[in-house]
């Protein structure tokens, strides 16, 4: 039995599983194709960065954030992780990526050790180069910002969950003169990303970005319901307005309290 009040929430979070599966097929059919999210700029400026390294013949330094397996942010970050280094390796750039906890670390270094060999490049992967400082927030952080100005990177990409930390990496990337790209889904430091670093990436935009760059059909489909559920929620609002507005608000309560 449903809680009293529950049983809208119920539809509603039915419905929006039962989309996900729809799409899900339908794109593995191919006949998803009206379904494309939109390229976002901050990835133009991931491999502008990228670029930019490889020119200078200095390092990108990615930053997957806080956060263990259970955090969709970090899950977000290293589908990006995958593309970034499949960019990094066809330039023959080297990538850093330095991992907050010891448990994520293993894992992180198998993706960036993948992407090097789906580029045919896995001779060029330096295992030494993803980094584990420690689990304790803050040496973690001054040894990032130390990294920072002994490596004198190009490019700083921060893609996942950041708390105080965000600020410090992007003033100690922006006193080394490095491209910065930033995004985070946590509201308290996203207008230091927008404020700091030269592009950003904001809010659920990074989990966009993974289902762009990585094309997988269930990251497309959760964006693609998520939408509609945002289109659906606005609707109601619009609804509860016009109704509260000349009366008869009364029966959409009752639906919403059902």
């Amino acid at each position: 039995m449903l809680s009293e009040g529950m049983g809208f929430d119920f539809v509603f979070i039915l419905a929006l599983i039962i989309a996900v599966v729809y799409i899900v097929k339908k794109t593995e059919k191919n006949e998803g194709t009206g379904w494309q999210i939109r390229r976002i700029p901050g990835l133009d400026a991931i491999e502008e960065g990228i670029g930019r390294a490889t020119e200078m013949d200095k390092p990108v330094l990615y930053l997957p954030g806080a956060g263990g397996f259970d955090q969709p942010q970090l899950l977000a970050s290293m589908a990006v992780l995958s593309e970034v280094a499949k960019m990094t390796a066809r330039y023959d750039t080297r990538l850093i990526v330095c991992v907050p906890y010891s448990g994520v670390y293993p894992v992180m270094q198998e993706i960036v050790k993948q992407a090097y060999a789906s580029e045919g490049k896995v001779e060029n992967y330096r295992p030494d180069d993803v980094r584990w400082f420690s689990d304790h927030y803050y040496g973690y952080a001054l040894g990032i910002v130390a990294l920072m100005f002994q490596e004198q990177i190009a490019t700083n990409i921060m893609i996942g969950d950041f708390a105080f930390d965000a600020l410090m990496y992007a003033e100690a990337g922006n006193q080394v003169g490095a491209i910065q790209v930033g995004g985070t889904a946590a509201i308290t430091q996203i207008p230091f990303f927008v404020a700091a670093c030269d592009y950003a990436l904001i809010g659920e935009e990074i989990y966009a970005a993974a289902a762009y760059l990585t094309k997988d059909p269930i990251r497309v489909a959760t964006i693609v319901a998520q939408d509609w559920g945002k289109f659906f929620v606005t609707g109601l609002l619009v609804v509860g307005v016009l109704l509260q507005t000349f009366g008869g608000v009364e029966i959409l309560n009752s639906i919403l309290n059902w």
